[in-house]
This record gives C-alpha cells, structure tokens and sequence, in this order.
C-alpha cells in the first residue's frame, strides 16, 4: 500500500510541474519529493529527514506515508511522544493493521509490531490506556503470538483492576513462555502453575501444522482438542481435511461421521463429505458425482444461507458442464455476499466456458475488485486477459497483462503480452516480450513457442536468414509440431532454398495430428494454402477425438465465417450450444 501512495504522489507531482511550468526556478523549488525524505532517513540521517517531513507535511497535512516516516524519525530520536503522534496520524489516515514492509532500513526488524508497541508502551506510561490498549490489539492483530503485546495487555488490566482479564493474557503469554512463571507478574497475579492448554489452542495449533503442510502433526493437535471437547464438530472436520491431505479416506469417512452426530446442522460437514466422495473418485477411478452432489445439496438443507455450499454447488455443476445450473448457484452465493471473490470468479468462469464471454468478463472484472485486501489476483488478471484476446479486445487484455506483471514477474504473462504485442504489429515490444518470458522460463516450457515467435518476428522484419535460425531452434526442440515446420520451410522457400522447403514440407506430410494443437495446427496450414475443404475435414476430424474441446469449435466457426459459408456458420454455432450450453434441471 506505501508503494502504491508513493508512485501517486510522484505521479501527482510530475503532474503538477507540467501544469505550473519550470520557467520560475523559485517555484519549482518548491515541490517537494517524499523520495528525497525517504533517502535520508535510508541513509539515517534522521535529524534532516525530520526537517524535511516537517516541511513536507505543511504542505501536505494529509499524507499517510509522510507522518509515518515522521514518526519514524521521532522514534529514532528517541522523541517518543512525537512519534507516537505521526504514528498515529498515519494510522488513522491510512487505516492500515496489515504487516508492512517500509523501505527505511533504521532496524534490522522491519515490521509494524516495533512501531505498534512503541506507541503502546508510550501511551501506557502516560496512562492512557484506551490507545495503549488499541495498539496492543493492532500487534496482535499482526501477530497473535506476540508476547510484549499480551504482557501489555495484562499490566493494562491489572492497573485498571480487572483481574481477571490480567489473568487470561498473561496465561496466554505464559503458554509461550514458561519462565514467566518466575516474574513478578506471576506473583502479582498469584499464578502459581502452568495453565492447562485448552481446546482453543490444541485446534489452533493443529491449524497452523495444517496450513503448513505437517498433516501428521497437525492430526496430533486435532485428537487433544477432542480430548477436551469430545463433541466438537469443528475439530472433527478439521481432522478429517488433515486424513483428506493424506489420502486415508477410512479415517475421514469416520471422522465426518462422528462430526455428524456431534452436530448434524453444521453443513461444513456435508461439503467436506462432498470432498471426499470427490477424492475417492480420484483415488479408485470411479464417478462419485451422486454422492457428491447429494451431500451438497444436504449442506444448503441444513443451512440455506450458506455462502460456501451454493459455491460448492456452482463449482460441481461447473465441472461437469452444466453451465445453466452452475451460473444459479453462483449467483445465489454472490446474492448472500456481494464481494464473494470465489463466486464471482466461478460464475465469470462458467459464463466464459459455456460461450458468454461478454457476461464473462464483466463478472470477473467485478472479481478484481473483490479480492481481499484490495491486491488483484494476478493469475486471475491473466485469466481475463486471455479472455478478453478470445473476444479480439487485444487493448484490454494488454492492460490486465501489464497489472498482473507489476504484481509478479511470470513468465506466461510475458508470452501472452508478447502475443499481443505481435498482433498489434509492435514488433520491437514483442521482441522484448519473448525475450523476457524465455529468461524467466526456467523449466524451458515456453521455449520452442518463443522462438517460433522470434522467427515470425524476424520474418517481418526482412531478416529471413535470422528467421530461418529462429524457427529451426524451434522445431529442434518440437520436431512433431506442424507449424514450426511449415513456418521453416515457408521461411526456406523466401530464400529461393527449393530443397530445403521441400524438405520441411514432407516432414509435415509424414506426421499425424494427436493433441488439440496438431488439428488446430494442420487447419491453419491448410487454409493458409488456399484448401479450406481439407482444414475443415481436420478440424471435423478433431472435434470426433475431442468433442469436448470448445477451440476445435470455434475454429472450425471462424472458418465458415471466413469463407461467408451461412450453413456451415449456423451448423456449427447450433453445435457449440448444444455441446456447451446444455438445458438447467
């Protein structure tokens, strides 16, 4: 979030000396860079950084990022009351509890917490324990497991006589730590003991081992929260997600079963047995879909406003191509919560596969706004931009690519930015594009495409000899892939190299198509040579291996629609409805 505010305020200053003009020295003086502060206090040189963010907050009283690298300085002043009170500022313009990175590199510590208990402990001696209190929250909020922060809060709760709240936090740092039994604070209290772990902390625990991939331990967990609390359906889902993870479907079915008779409303229960039904489907190569879709629909009984099993329901129907089912349940999920990032992702997707790409993308531009957090996904940026290249909206999809980069350097991103940039005729940015996707491509997936690309690239640019290099790197890598060859030899055959083009070209005619990209492949070389009879005849040839593969479809679409062919147009575009688009029940 500090990064964002700083690139809008380097922005907003760029902008405000293009409108004032740099003719008056004097008044271009004027503008400060919140870079120029951030650099001293890097450099600690915190005495000027202050002069400076004193100066710069005159003109700008309003600036989250300046009050806080005020307080910054303040703290490593040891003027702790001014701190504290630019710290706060920052906070109340910002509202940010999250864990923040900053750039200053004053501590080797570089986290919220510090700055949290600083402020805390300030308040505290000051004995305003009302904002002592707040900030001791917001370290906890970051990390629960702090334990000055849970110290705080017992001093706070003893000194305002509330005993037994002083004794709750500091069991609670007590359990952290056991040689706090020997402080002060354990005589104050009169605690005398270790507390006894209660199930809150067993079934947190196991969530933590859970979450970090130890299943074995997180099970260990799981089972002394049942021991406290025999009759927790909560804990008996948890174990039975830790027995999913492991593959042992017995010891999930029972553990649901006893989650069942612990509590038969709580419908996370019925999802989970959904899950499994879906995991024994994986495990003995059997269709579970019954079973699933029953315990489903047994989770939005005993709970029909649950969010998470119309999302279950929608991600079913979703799978098994239902599309008009899928999209209802999606839609009641999002009807409960508006902002129900993974309902609005599914229903996007589900309008996007049955053929509604318009819906389909309106929706899951309403998904990036809804993740959490306020961080677009960038896989799911790269979703929709590749959405929006189907639907020919080439700027669009450029644009979610370019977001999706500034978020994460992947190397697919590139590749597809680089397409686009090719279909736009930029070639000196497509170039620049593939080449930055091949240095990321570490596991060389996207090499031989790149290259092919590179050679069209090339080709363009009346390089045919470079071209030639390009695409014979590409077919040394896929020697099986029809268009690097035909793009070879169409490349061989601009050089006047007749054998060498004929060579390539029956190396073409002695392959078969075998993936979804061989038939797409083999359509477009043969259209290319002016015999749309025969790339029609492949494609009819793919859609019989694949008839689930919806590009097979619209290929065969954008021929007819190519060659103005009416009955071939409204043939297949009946063909995609009824394969893609099947009736609700």
């Amino acid at each position: 979030m500090k990064k964002i505010r700083k690139k809008i305020a380097i922005v907003f200053l760029a902008l405000l000396i293009m409108h004032t003009g740099v003719a008056n020295k004097a008044d271009a003086s004027l503008i400060w860079s919140l870079e120029s502060g951030i650099n001293l206090v890097n450099m600690q040189k915190y005495d000027e950084a202050a002069k400076f963010f004193e100066g710069y907050i005159k003109g700008n009283p309003n600036d989250a990022d300046a009050h806080y690298y005020l307080g910054v300085c303040y703290k490593n002043l040891n003027k702790m009351q001014q701190s504290a009170e630019h710290l706060q500022k920052s906070y109340e313009l910002s509202k940010n509890i999250e864990k923040i990175s900053i750039a200053p590199k004053y501590t080797t510590d570089n986290s919220a917490e510090d700055d949290y208990l600083d402020m805390a402990n300030m308040y505290f001696d000051s004995k305003n324990y009302v904002k002592a209190l707040q900030y001791a929250d917001l370290i906890l909020n970051v990390n629960p497991n702090n334990i000055n922060a849970l110290l705080l809060k017992t001093k706070i709760y003893y000194n305002q006589s509330n005993i037994k709240q002083a004794k709750v936090y500091f069991n609670k740092a007590l359990l952290l730590d056991n040689s706090l039994l020997q402080s002060i604070w354990a005589k104050n209290l009169n605690i005398v003991s270790l507390p006894k772990y209660d199930f809150d902390y067993y079934n947190t625990k196991g969530l933590e081992y859970y979450y970090s991939a130890d299943c074995n331990n997180a099970v260990t967990y799981f089972n002394k929260a049942l021991e406290l609390n025999p009759k927790s359906a909560v804990a008996y889902n948890n174990l039975a997600l830790c027995y999913m993870k492991l593959n042992n479907v017995e010891e999930a079915k029972k553990a649901l079963n006893k989650a069942k008779r612990a509590d038969a409303n709580f419908n996370l229960t019925y999802i989970n047995l959904a899950k499994l039904e879906a995991l024994k489907g994986t495990l003995y190569k059997k269709n579970t879909n019954k079973q699933r879709e029953k315990y489903l629909k047994e989770a939005l009984k005993v709970n029909p406003n649950s969010k998470y099993a119309y999302l279950e329901l929608g991600n079913y129907y979703l799978e098994n191509k239902e599309f008009d089912v899928a999209n209802k349940y999606f839609k009641n999920a999002i009807l409960i919560d508006g902002n129900f990032y993974e309902a609005l992702m599914g229903l996007g997707t589900s309008l996007v596969e049955e053929g509604n790409l318009s819906d389909g993308i309106k929706v899951l531009r309403r998904a990036s706004v809804a993740v959490k957090n306020g961080n677009k996904n960038p896989d799911m940026l790269y979703y929709l931009a590749k959405i929006c290249v189907a639907n020919a909206n080439f700027m669009e999809a450029k644009g979610y690519l370019l977001d999706a980069i500034k978020q994460t350097e992947n190397p697919n991103y590139y590749f597809e930015l680089g397409k686009i940039y090719y279909q736009e005729e930029d070639l000196s940015s497509s170039e620049n594009a593939f080449k930055k996707a091949m240095e990321l491509d570490l596991e060389f997936t996207l090499e031989a495409d790149i290259y092919n690309y590179l050679g069209l690239i090339e080709y363009k640019n009346f390089d045919t000899e470079r071209a030639v290099s390009m695409f014979r790197r590409a077919v040394d890598l896929d020697p099986n892939r029809a268009m690097y060859l035909y793009n070879l030899a169409q490349a061989y055959r601009s050089l006047g190299d007749n054998n060498a083009y004929s060579k390539e070209i029956n190396a073409i005619a002695s392959l078969k198509p075998k993936t979804v990209q061989d038939y797409l492949d083999f359509s477009t070389i043969y259209y290319d040579k002016k015999n749309t009879a025969t790339a029609i005849k492949i494609l009819n040839d793919g859609i019989l291996k694949y008839p689930d593969e919806r590009s097979l479809y619209e290929a065969k679409l954008k021929l007819f629609k190519a060659t103005k062919d009416p009955k071939g147009i409204k043939e297949t575009e009946n063909a995609i409805k009824a394969r893609f688009k099947k009736p609700a029940v």
